[in-house]
């Protein structure tokens, strides 16, 4: 009994069922099935017109005059073509997928939506135009169609005499070349279903090109727009479209999980304008700090990542956004006479803690204790503002209240 194993899922379209018989055998290569070493091969020898083609097991290399001497021996070189390891098992010996594109096993092939979307276009060849349910069945899942969808205009039975027919590979697909390989459109946590999407709230009819945009104009399949999260945001922040429990805002309405990056905000694509207030402008990037030092709470409404303190739940922007004068010298060189000339300034985004944290240790400025000590007299002579920075007008009578003489005369 044959093993059932895969040789290959090419999608191929279906050609002559007649094999060239004088066809030379092609080199073996244990590095991959090639189908360029086999053009001279009819498709249909080795595929079978079907759905799923490339699931015949060995049949297509056994019969006949081609592979049988090699099937005849035992395993060798010539099983390393498909599989990835040779065994006298068949069942323990695992298949190369072929070929990977995109997640895929597919032949490439050339499509374009903007020829088969033309309405005018199709009605004068074939006196009918089609539509994006007319291919891609909805199943609940995203469906590319397959080569029984293609057959219903394209095969030669169908009889449609401006229609390209499905009797030649080269005329869809791409023997040796590949087509750019598109990024991931869906991550790994979100799900989606097609058929959830066919109607609304109201039962009315959700059109393609609500998310898919200008899909007739792709010319390729890389070309093909990809949905945009506002497109989802039209619909699900519409209360009269979708119900409450299904808003952009419930993160587990796409996602399998709320994670630890979407805990405070939803990212700002995913929220429809009118749910930022109307003094959330451009130039309110620049002069919230004035708001949020008026009314905290307010900012605390929506932006909810607090602790302890209602102006932590700033730290969501400014841990990676800083004010454009807090430079690389702001630290050690100009932070002190700023927040000497405004600390109220300061106390918009940062707490006394804030300070304390880090001026329980000595500033870099004091060097060493005993050499600071003596000169210290100088420097505040020189500013006094860089000490009163940190230290009020009690803090020099600590010392000098308790009879500790200056060792040299200013």
């Amino acid at each position: 009994m044959r093993a059932q194993l895969l040789i290959a899922w090419v999608f191929v379209a279906s050609c002559s069922p007649t094999r060239v018989l004088d066809a030379p055998l092609p080199p073996v290569d244990p590095t991959r099935l090639s189908h360029e070493q086999h053009a001279q091969v009819a498709c249909t020898s080795c595929h079978r017109t079907s759905e799923r083609p490339g699931t015949d097991d060995h049949r297509p290399c056994d019969d006949g005059a081609c592979h049988k001497k090699e099937f005849l021996g035992p395993p060798g070189q010539f099983c390393q073509v498909c599989h990835t390891k040779v065994t006298a098992q068949p069942l323990q010996a695992p298949l190369k997928p072929y070929p990977i594109d995109d997640a895929w096993q597919t032949q490439p092939s050339r499509f374009s939506h903007k020829k088969h979307l033309d309405v005018g276009r199709m009605e004068g060849r074939v006196g009918f135009h089609v539509g994006c349910a007319d291919c891609h069945v909805r199943d609940g899942q995203l469906a590319r169609p397959d080569h029984a969808v293609c057959a219903r205009c394209h095969a030669a039975e169908v009889g449609l005499p401006k229609a390209p027919k499905m009797d030649d590979c080269g005329g869809c697909h791409q023997q040796g070349a590949h087509e750019r390989t598109r990024a991931r459109l869906i991550r790994d946590d979100l799900h989606f279903e097609h058929d959830r999407h066919k109607t609304d709230r109201k039962n009315r009819v959700i059109r393609c090109e609500s998310c898919h945009g200008r899909t007739s104009q792709a010319d390729t399949y890389a070309s093909h727009p990809a949905p945009r999260v506002e497109s989802c945001v039209t619909c699900h922040d519409d209360s009269d479209r979708t119900p409450p429990e299904n808003r952009m805002r419930q993160c587990e309405t796409c996602h399998a999980a709320r994670t630890s990056t979407l805990t405070a905000l939803a990212p700002r694509n995913h929220l429809p304008a009118t749910e930022r207030p109307l003094d959330h402008t451009l130039a309110f990037r620049r002069d919230h700090t004035e708001v949020a030092e008026r009314d905290a709470t307010r900012c605390a409404t929506c932006h909810t990542r607090m602790s302890g303190n209602p102006r932590q739940a700033c730290d969501e922007c400014h841990q990676t956004m800083q004010p454009a004068d807090h430079r690389i010298t702001w630290r050690e060189l100009d932070h002190g006479p700023e927040s000497a000339a405004n600390r109220e300034r300061c106390a918009r985004c940062h707490v006394v803690e804030f300070c304390t944290a880090c001026h329980q240790q000595r500033p870099r400025s004091h060097g060493r204790v005993d050499s600071f000590v003596a000169d210290h007299g100088r420097l505040a002579r020189i500013n006094v503002r860089a000490c009163t920075t940190c230290h009020g007008d009690n803090f020099c009578i600590q010392c000098h209240q308790a009879a500790i003489t200056p060792r040299r005369k200013w």
